[in-house]
């Protein structure tokens, strides 16, 4: 059997001012901070909820995360979890923790 791997792409994830580089093979919150940029986060695991962001434009899938942390009525209206997301196409992102 085959294993099937996801195809490299990169986007473009924007926070307020500053835009970095992001893979689709790679998590928000690990671009940001390759990129130096500052984002509050703390067990970079999806249980705590520090590194929450709101998607406000484009198209991402996330892991698996706390419920604590991000209750399904905040997911429905476009929060996330640096941590856990990862991009699907350019993002523009606000972070909640700052």
């Amino acid at each position: 059997m085959k294993a099937v791997t996801k195809k490299q792409r990169m986007y473009e994830i924007t926070f307020d001012q500053e835009t970095v580089g992001c893979s689709n093979n790679s998590n928000i919150l690990a671009a940001a901070k390759r990129n130096f940029l500052k984002l509050p986060y703390g067990c970079f695991n999806g249980g705590c909820g520090m590194c929450k962001i709101k998607i406000v434009a484009g198209d991402y899938e996330v892991g698996l995360s706390s419920k604590a942390a991000l209750p399904d009525n905040e997911r429905e209206k476009g929060y996330a979890l640096a941590c856990k997301t990862y991009p699907l196409s350019d993002l523009m992102v606000r972070v909640m923790g700052r």
